[in-house]
């Protein structure tokens, strides 16, 4: 395992991560590798739609975060791989009692600054329910932005 999934690791732990999307998933990291990824998400009621499935919006944001966990194995520690295109196949409803969702991602080619990345989110029990392809271009990283906010009542 080279040192990037390492600082990937050590990122997610942090205060920053939780503040951002990383912390609405409570996922666990199952496996990161060079160009792969394995995420273990727990199926909470907010996830849930009005028919009581995971949300085909909540679903695809899980499947581009594995992704580009995945994708950024590869990405040096001044750039960053976007999300360019993403093709989704919705397979099946996610109820909440089929999971953990196991959500999972590969690197299957690259060129220059592009990469595709296959990635899939199934039930516990191994049912496919959402898969799909992604064009990721390698990019700058963006200087940190964080500005401090305005005290209440200005």
């Amino acid at each position: 395992m080279t040192k990037l999934p390492d600082r990937l690791m050590d990122h997610f732990g942090s205060h920053e991560a939780h503040a951002r999307f990383w912390g609405l998933l409570d996922a666990r990291v199952l496996e990161l590798g060079e160009g792969r990824a394995r995420l273990e998400i727990p199926v909470a009621r907010h996830w849930l739609n009005l028919n009581d499935a995971v949300h085909g919006g909540a679903s695809a944001g899980w499947l581009d975060q594995v992704a580009g966990l995945a994708t950024n194995t590869l990405a040096g520690a001044d750039d960053v791989f976007v999300t360019a295109t993403a093709s989704l196949q919705y397979r099946r409803p996610f109820a909440p009692d089929e999971g953990p969702a196991l959500a999972i991602a590969e690197v299957t080619g690259r060129s220059g600054r592009k990469a595709i990345t296959h990635a899939s989110i199934s039930t516990a029990d191994k049912k496919v329910t959402l898969e799909g392809e992604f064009l990721f271009i390698l990019t700058a990283r963006r200087a940190d932005r964080t500005q401090a906010r305005a005290p209440h009542g200005d």
